[in-house]
């Protein structure tokens, strides 16, 4: 009996969906372990040359033209926005920067393939096994980056896809399939219910390593399981960022907010939701050229208006803060006519609820005197959430308090999505996570 197909419908695209029962989950997870020394004999450069050659399949527009219309459908991203995101994730998968990779993370590629010299005798970096990767559908570039790195490492991977993104992991592994079948003995795509705990329980018991991308909801349930069965945990979400302001931006600076703000409408979590302004900055300037930027980068990276419903939930939201701020001196709101954008001024600080309705490019910009402001906010908010900031300044100290208090990756304005290589991912690196060291005390 074969796997029951569903049909689901996104935005007018409908996309058939394998979904695995207990058994057949059983089934993929004793394949792939079996598959466990196979995966560990394989050449980094081996897996190089495929994720390369995948990439570059990828940045050829004449294959990807059918995938971007159908993901932009999919995510309700313009197809502009999903090329401009999909050509910045493939690049990283191009030879010369996963090499790059791995010599930031590892500090020298022949560690996964073989004993190297040192001071006491020889070390290595082996396989964690048969690694999980529970996967969100909020931004569909995490599938190849969770994919390469559990091939790099060696590991044989099973990966659980969400409902409401499906299609990209599939299309991507039958990209991988194309260049080499044999991927298909270390990386297995499967989707089942999320209500199915059997086959959650299943799954992490048998598993050597899980890798979580999503929200708190599944986080915490993830991490009771990876708890419960001793099973070695990496998280990536949920997360929050932001942008800190403290000197006068140039207008490029300037529209690198408005970038960082765009891609991805919000939804992954180096998306930033505050901007923090000094006051010593002209806040009427900085709001008509924020203004003028978004309006800008909305004729070269439109949004997507396949799903009506999150359009009236921005209109929604607006309408709410409008209301409750009627008198505030306080408070202001610059928004487009449609839902294309939105900035809320407030020299209050938002608090968790507001913060939440910044999606669908919706932004608090608050002013603040002081650094310490923003210090006490986001240890008293966004504490445990922290991901990225942006930053226009050159306050060393100021980043070294914000990195204490959890901000993993300080970048500059527009560069929030640009992942450069040996940035650390959450605080970590994934490679590795996703291996562990073994010593032979030799000398």
């Amino acid at each position: 009996m074969g796997l029951e197909i569903i049909k689901r419908d996104y935005n007018g695209c409908v996309v058939d969906v394998a979904v695995y029962d207990i058994s057949d989950i059983k089934s993929e997870v004793l394949r792939l372990k079996e598959n466990k020394n196979k995966a560990h004999n394989i050449k980094t450069e081996e897996t190089l040359n495929i994720l390369d050659l995948c990439a570059k399949k990828w940045l050829d527009r004449d294959y990807s033209k059918k995938h971007i219309e159908q993901l932009a459908r999919i995510t309700n991203q313009s197809e502009e926005m999903v090329l401009f995101e999909l050509q910045h994730t493939m690049q990283g998968l191009l030879k010369e920067n996963t090499k790059k990779l791995i010599e930031e993370e590892l500090r020298r590629e022949d560690i996964l393939d073989n004993w190297v010299s040192t001071h006491y005798g020889l070390v290595h970096r082996q396989p964690r096994g048969l690694v999980f990767h529970n996967v969100s559908g909020n931004a569909f570039i995490v599938v190849p980056i969770s994919i390469a790195m559990g091939l790099i490492s060696k590991n044989v991977n099973i990966v659980k896809v969400s409902k409401d993104e499906p299609y990209f992991a599939n299309v991507f592994y039958k990209s991988l399939m194309e260049i080499d079948e044999s991927i298909k003995e270390r990386l297995s795509i499967v989707y089942f219910d999320s209500s199915s705990s059997d086959i959650y329980e299943y799954i992490v018991s048998n598993s050597d390593c899980v890798v979580h991308w999503g929200g708190k909801t599944s986080r915490d349930y993830m991490a009771n399981l990876c708890a419960k069965h001793s099973v070695h945990f990496i998280e990536h979400g949920p997360k929050i960022s932001f942008e800190v302001i403290d000197k006068q931006p140039s207008i490029e600076e300037i529209r690198g907010i408005a970038i960082d703000m765009s891609l991805w409408e919000q939804k992954a979590c180096l998306s930033p939701r505050i901007v923090f302004l000094n006051t010593a900055i002209d806040k009427e300037q900085f709001l008509e050229q924020f203004k003028s930027c978004l309006e800008e980068i909305n004729e070269v990276l439109p949004k997507g208006y396949y799903d009506y419903f999150s359009s009236i939930k921005i209109l929604q939201d607006r309408q709410s803060l409008f209301l409750k701020n009627i008198d505030n001196p306080k408070f202001n709101m610059f928004c487009s006519k449609n839902s294309d954008y939105t900035i809320v001024y407030s020299e209050d600080f938002p608090k968790n609820n507001e913060v939440d309705m910044c999606f669908g490019r919706f932004i608090y910009v608050c002013p603040y005197k002081n650094k310490e402001e923003v210090i006490n906010y986001i240890n008293t908010y966004l504490k445990g959430y922290l991901q990225t900031m942006g930053y226009c300044g050159d306050d060393l100290e100021f980043i070294e308090q914000v990195t204490l208090c959890g901000v993993s990756i300080v970048t500059k304005l527009g560069e929030m999505s640009l992942h450069k290589n040996g940035t650390s991912h959450d605080g970590i690196y994934n490679l590795s996570e996703l291996t562990y060291v073994v010593s032979y005390q030799k000398d």
